[in-house]
């Protein structure tokens, strides 16, 4: 901390990063911002990517999709203003800054009520007490009538007098005193009666609030999977070229309650059985606006509306969908390639697997056979033999290096925290001590020299190693302006996860001797031609999966983004069938 106060950007970063996390207690973004906005006022990457990522989603700022794209734009490097910072889209039916809000709210409520619950033991405790007093105060009324009514009875001498008078005078301060008490005493119950009423409505408050954040995970989520999207005028554009007579639009929709109803431009959609969408948009030579709608068994809406913009300066030919080279063929040098490759069969506590090893040597054959690949091959390895290949790439890689790590075998998520787990052969079932946590691997990717690392991840439950916004080539992009964009992504750093399934199961086998993934993977980098980036990997390699899912009858649907926590700046990871070009 003294190190970050002192105006380290690096430091601040970490400290932001640190408050974002949580680390066992609840994370608190409003801080991190604040970190993070120090850091990046020195306009250092990391920083600038993760505060982005806040006002993409509204935590602890308001949330801002122009200043988020902007920041982004910034950590990436791009300085011409024809070169736009494009990516993938995400809409949430409930907006990020409620639930924060919501949340702190329930916190503050939580606070009020413990306080009020203390002040009506309090006021129970006072209450008891006034009651007993109440009695005393009637007992010695009763005794001061009884005095008195002896007294009077005997009524003789002028002494006996006197003492009436007396007992007279203590019998009224006696019927003053339980008159005083009554009226406390009813005060008492009555401040009683405020506080317990006060208490059950925070409770009430407390339970809806919790109960709104409790369904946000499960309100219905549009994501605009292609094309990228840039930010024009504060409307989501998507830029294409002037030739094209349609468009196509991919997407995925999340309805945990089920979809009741999608919509585009108020016409009824189909999605397929994985979720996913793929929709036409004429091209008329106008500015086009496109209103998506999804609206899930509960009646809870999301909808998102973007442009679909011509540019008549854009390069006339059609865009075929596959894992496009990138037009630019000379003139950069990208570094060099290695690649750690894990496959695990064996396993003593799970199931064999069939196909992992297969995967991991055939894709080792790729990598190295077409891109240039320096490869180390790990099959069937223990916790210690993975954790100690990465080590040695820590010691060894330097920042011209990039570094590709594939990983197929079992993996397991821990219900109670979410967390994702590669399990080496040496894992036990329900014992976690040789599990590799996702967390883990992003901290091993966080002190790794290399520029650029792209983790392929064919495994369950992969999905929780990634998270937010992937910059996109714009493919109506000139060639010169794309190679500036090459230029600046591969100057920033770059930490990507290409997931086979999300937070699923997914399969073994079904892909001929390889799993679906895999050989979607493989299929795609044997095809391409030139210098490819990861996202237009993932997009063939999406494709693909459905594709053979479906004739599977499953459901797998494969993500990428970049790693979470793992020292992501802006940039992206490049396929290159030689080191120059």
């Amino acid at each position: 901390l003294p190190v970050a106060q002192s105006g380290d950007a690096e430091a601040q970063t970490y400290v932001g990063e640190i408050y974002e996390k949580g680390l066992g207690l609840k994370p608190d973004y409003q801080a991190a911002s604040v970190w993070y906005e120090k850091a990046a006022k020195q306009n250092f990457s990391r920083a600038l990517i993760n505060l982005g990522n806040l006002y993409e989603k509204g935590l602890g700022v308001a949330q801002d999709k122009a200043m988020a794209l902007n920041l982004y734009r910034q950590a990436a490097g791009l300085q011409s203003d024809d070169l736009l910072y494009a990516s993938t889209v995400e809409v949430r039916a409930v907006d990020q800054k409620e639930l924060i809000r919501l949340k702190d709210e329930v916190a503050f409520k939580s606070q009020q009520l413990a306080a009020a619950e203390g002040q009506l033991a309090n006021l129970q405790a006072d209450l008891a007490q006034r009651k007993q007093a109440l009695a005393a105060a009637e007992q010695t009324q009763k005794n001061a009538e009884l005095a008195l009514f002896a007294q009077e009875s005997k009524a003789i001498h002028e002494q006996s007098q006197a003492l009436i008078k007396q007992l007279k005078s203590e019998l009224s301060h006696a019927r003053l005193a339980v008159d005083n008490q009554q009226q406390q005493l009813a005060a008492a119950n009555q401040q009683l009666n405020q506080i317990s009423n006060q208490v059950a409505s925070t409770n009430t408050s407390i339970l809806q609030s919790e109960t709104l954040i409790a369904s946000a995970d499960t309100m219905p989520i549009i994501e605009i999977i292609d094309p990228p999207m840039t930010l024009m005028r504060g409307l989501p554009t998507i830029p294409v070229k002037a030739s094209l007579r349609q468009k196509e639009i991919v997407g995925k929709i999340k309805a945990p309650n089920g979809l009741k109803s999608f919509k585009v431009n108020g016409r009824e959609q189909t999605i397929d059985e994985y979720n996913l969408f793929w929709v036409n948009v004429p091209i008329d030579g106008d500015r086009k606006t496109v209103k998506l709608e999804a609206i899930d068994t509960n009646n809870n809406r999301v909808a998102f509306n973007f442009s679909v913009v011509p540019d008549q300066s854009a390069v006339v030919s059609s865009v075929p969908d596959t894992a496009q080279p990138l037009a630019v063929k000379s003139g950069l040098n990208l570094g060099n390639y290695h690649a750690l490759v894990i496959g695990n069969n064996d396993y003593r506590s799970y199931p064999k697997l069939k196909t992992a090893v297969n995967d991991a040597t055939e894709t080792a054959s790729v990598l190295q056979e077409k891109f240039g690949f320096k490869t180390t091959v790990l099959k069937n390895a223990t916790r210690y033999e993975i954790l100690a290949a990465l080590n040695e790439l820590r010691e060894q890689l330097t920042d011209q290096d990039n570094l590709l790590i594939y990983y197929a075998g079992h993996g397991e998520l821990d219900d109670k925290t979410d967390k994702g787990f590669w399990l080496p052969v040496d894992a036990e079932q329900g014992n976690s001590r040789n599990w590799i946590s996702n967390a883990a691997i992003s901290d091993i990717l966080n002190t790794l020299k290399a520029k650029h690392v792209m983790v392929v991840a064919d495994s369950c439950y992969a999905g929780t190693l990634s998270v937010a916004a992937m910059p996109r080539v714009d493919e109506s992009m000139p060639d010169d302006l794309q190679k500036e964009w090459i230029l600046a992504m591969s100057q920033a750093r770059a930490r990507t996860v290409l997931t086979s399934g999300g937070v699923a199961p997914v399969l073994d086998g079904g892909g001929d001797g390889h799993s679906v993934f895999s050989r979607a993977f493989l299929d795609t980098l044997r095809k391409s031609d030139g210098i490819i980036e990861g996202h237009s990997v993932y997009r063939e390699v999406l494709s693909r999966v459905q594709t053979k899912a479906r004739s599977l009858n499953v459901q797998q649907v494969p993500e990428y983004a970049p790693a979470r926590y793992a020292g992501h700046e802006a940039g992206e990871f490049f396929f290159n069938p030689g080191t120059t070009i």
